[in-house]
This record gives C-alpha cells, structure tokens and sequence, in this order.
C-alpha cells in the first residue's frame, strides 16, 4: 500500500469560523493503485473441453469485437459460413508461444479449437476438469493470451 501525505489548502465555512491558528496541517491518506481485471474470457474448463476429442470454444460475439476487428485478413474469411484460421496464444504462465486453429460451423455461434487445444495446452499443461483460466486479447503484440488461473476442482 503507497502512503502519501495530503495537504488540505481549502477549509470548510465551519472550520474557518472555528480555526484559532493560521496552520495548514498534512493528512494522511492511503492510495491504492487501480489494477483492472484483464480477462476478457474466463472459463471453469469442463470434462468436455479436456476430454480426448475435447473442444474449447470461444463465443463469436469477443471474437468478431477484439480479434477480428483488428485483423482484416481474418475478416473475409470468416463473413462466410464456415470458416478457418490461425492464432497466435502465449502461455502467460510458461512464456511460451503456440499456434491454435479456430474453426467456424455453421450450426454454431462459437469458434472451436479442438485438436491444436488439446496437444498445446491440456496435454501439454494437464489441464484438468475444474480449473479456471483465464484469456484476453492483447493488442500490442496481436495475440491471444492465456493463464491457469486457479487449480481448484483438481483431484490431488
């Protein structure tokens, strides 16, 4: 916690009629640094995303709003029905730096990754039914980014 010392040059009408002396006296006062929440998307990974033919998915409404948006490339591919590209998403908790496909269906309002998922992330990291991770897009490198944010529900 940052302390700092605040000094009040304006008083108030009550305390000007009462003040006896000229002084200015410092307050203490406590500064807490804002820090907002970066994760756009954070999900409890169930049995079905860290299954053998598991598939996570990410609602199309984030991705056309942060990566599609800023990607024109991308945006032609995807204003058809069934669409396919590549993503770069660094493991914020290795530092590490993986190639996912995202795929586009026509029944669904999502884009999947299922196979590059899997070996990347849940074998690779033995993500397990339960745990809480956390994504955002951060738009200073173009890339997705990714974090094991809690280990809870994880038999041990």
């Amino acid at each position: 916690m940052i302390k700092t010392m605040f000094y009040t040059f304006f008083r108030t009408k009550h305390q000007e009629e009462n003040a006896n002396n000229d002084q200015i006296l410092p307050q203490e006062i406590d500064i807490r640094p804002i820090t907002p929440c970066p994760w756009d998307i954070i999900k409890t990974l169930s049995p079905l995303e860290v299954g053998y033919r598991g598939r996570l998915q990410l609602p199309m409404v984030y991705i056309q709003a942060t990566i599609l948006r800023h990607i024109p490339d991308l945006m032609s591919k995807t204003h058809m029905k069934i669409g396919h590209f590549a993503l770069k998403v660094k493991d914020l908790d290795t530092n590490t730096v993986h190639t996912v496909s995202f795929w586009k269906v026509i029944q669904e309002d999502n884009f999947s990754t299922r196979e590059t998922w899997i070996k990347e992330f849940v074998k690779r990291r033995s993500l397990e039914p339960g745990m809480v991770v956390g994504m955002y897009w951060d738009f200073n490198v173009t890339m997705l980014c990714f974090s094991v944010l809690e280990m809870k529900g994880v038999d041990e």
